[in-house]
């Protein structure tokens, strides 16, 4: 009942732009477009569409092992404003369901070399 019928490939380069805030707090904001491919449950592509999904993030940047070593832990808000040419059996099952996500937890980590 509350499978799609089918499946969405999505591909897309994103741009982001982060910003140490006082101390070490920081925010970011990051744009991905991208190109969609539906593709029924027979395999079949069906047709191709457009999404903007847009994140902006807060969080906390902490350094270890003399700074080679970093954490993230974060919180953002996504949200997709623009999605064109959805199938009609998709926008459905889509309707049912905001184009924003809150209060998303994340974490990014790194080695310096």
């Amino acid at each position: 009942e509350e499978s799609y019928p089918g499946y969405v490939r999505e591909s897309g380069i994103g741009v982001a732009y982060q910003r140490l805030l006082k101390g070490n707090f920081y925010s970011a904001v990051h744009v991905l477009p991208l190109l969609k491919q539906y593709v029924d449950d027979e395999d079949e592509r069906i047709q191709s569409g457009f999404r903007l999904f847009l994140t902006g993030r807060a969080g906390y940047h902490l350094e270890l092992f003399r700074g080679r070593v970093f954490f993230e832990p974060s919180i953002a808000a996504t949200y997709w404003p623009i999605d064109t040419n959805m199938p009609a059996a998709f926008e459905e099952k889509e309707r049912s369901w905001p184009n924003y996500f809150l209060l998303e937890p994340g974490l990014h980590f790194g080695v310096k070399f």
